[in-house]
């Protein structure tokens, strides 16, 4: 006997509210022994399922009013069954639609064997895509998930997945279901794409990947709590677009081919996650000899505000310090001549108080030069003449270039 199931349905919370449960369900087959049926014991070693989609939600429609069931005399159709056994269970395609609750997560395409037993049930998935409501892990896919009900916990075991760049993931942890959900676990990546390609709010920029872990602690109001590491990969320093970063502008103030573009041995940070907030515990960037930044920088939503420590070479820090007037970079520490920089601002609009001091710098740079070539084209020292005169304005405005 072969028996072939649809299913579409709904429930009902304890708290009233009520979730739409559209499962969709297709090719459900599995044989029954007439022996079993006269036995009273109904065994399905195995069920097979073509596609299971899952998609949470609110229905507006309320859940309808189910008569409460009059006592059932002895030996009634509620006891034809004494006993339900499923061996395992395979969906072929599965699907979880991301929603509010699944807290933003989603699978497609997945195939899973579930495998029930009365203390615990084991399972294990396959292949397809994983969707996050993470932005930095982006778009993954599923290499192989392994782990087991106990309830009311969910035990991951191990989980790993690829990105479409090519780097790796690992997960493991455990998670309590329910109306606040308790998660935590472990994630462990290894040169994963950064976030954009390239990361350095403004001061400049660095395309990488990254290696690193997160702990993930808890889940509240919405959002993963936890703290992590990471370390860039193949990190290189490179000015940004035009003179529109920090870095630029200084590769422009000292003429120094380093600037534009070098790698960097050192380029790691620490953070926190949580609800609306994320810090950047410390931040450490080093080019030896060239370039050193430490600071601390926290989001709140979009909002940015941070502090770093920049420091330059000796020799090219002094340089900028008299281009500036003595106004930057006049500390020395380790060999570094160190500018203290305020950023603000927001993720898609960053700003720090150097640059206007740089760009002031930068132009008052530019305008001594044109001074110099008006001076040597028109043979002007001075004199009474138009060129001379403009010559003389330029001199008293921003005076003498440092040596």
């Amino acid at each position: 006997m072969v028996l072939l199931f649809r299913v579409h349905g709904w429930f009902s919370e304890p708290n009233g509210c009520t979730r739409t449960l559209p499962l969709g369900f297709r090719e459900i087959r599995t044989e029954i022994s007439p022996r079993l049926l006269l036995d009273r014991i109904l065994r399905f070693p195995e069920i097979t399922i073509g596609k299971l989609s899952i998609q949470g939600g609110r229905n507006p429609i309320p859940a309808r009013d189910t008569p409460a069931p009059s006592p059932s005399p002895a030996g009634s159709k509620s006891e034809i069954f004494r006993d339900v056994q499923v061996g395992k269970v395979e969906i072929r395609e599965l699907q979880v639609i991301p929603s509010a609750t699944t807290g933003g997560w989603g699978v497609s395409g997945i195939t899973a064997l579930v495998e029930p037993r009365k203390q615990m049930t084991t399972f294990s998935l396959a292949q397809g895509e994983i969707q996050t409501p993470l932005p930095w892990l982006g778009r993954v896919d599923l290499v192989e998930a392994r782990g087991r009900y106990a309830g009311p916990t969910v035990f991951l075991t191990s989980l790993a997945v690829k990105a479409k760049s090519g780097g790796t993931l690992e997960m493991s942890g455990e998670f309590v279901p329910g109306s606040a959900p308790h998660p935590k676990g472990k994630i462990t990546w290894n040169r994963w794409a950064v976030p954009g390609g390239k990361i350095g709010v403004g001061l400049f920029e660095i395309p990488a990947s990254m290696s690193g872990d997160f702990i993930l602690q808890d889940w509240q109001d919405g959002g993963p709590v936890g703290n992590g590491r990471v370390q860039l990969v193949d990190a290189r320093l490179e000015p940004g677009r035009g003179s529109e970063t920090i870095l630029g502008i200084l590769g422009l103030l000292t003429g120094e081919p380093r600037l534009r573009g070098c790698p960097l041995t050192t380029a790691n940070a620490t953070w926190n996650l949580g609800p609306g907030f994320y810090d950047v515990t410390q931040i450490i960037a080093e080019a030896p000899g060239l370039l050193r930044a430490v600071g601390q920088i926290q989001i709140r939503g979009n909002s940015l505000n941070g502090r770093v420590e920049l420091g330059l070479e000796g020799d090219l820090g002094r340089k900028v310090n008299a281009l500036t007037g003595g106004e930057c970079f006049a500390r020395l520490e380790n060999g570094y001549s160190v500018q203290s920089i305020q950023l603000s601002g927001t993720l898609d609009a960053p700003k720090n108080d150097l640059e206007p001091k740089l760009k002031g710098a930068l132009a008052r740079t530019a305008i001594r030069t044109g001074a110099q070539i008006l001076e040597k084209a028109t043979g002007a020292q001075g004199s009474g003449d138009a060129a001379g005169q403009a010559v003389n304005v330029l001199k008293s405005l921003f005076g003498t270039p440092p040596k």
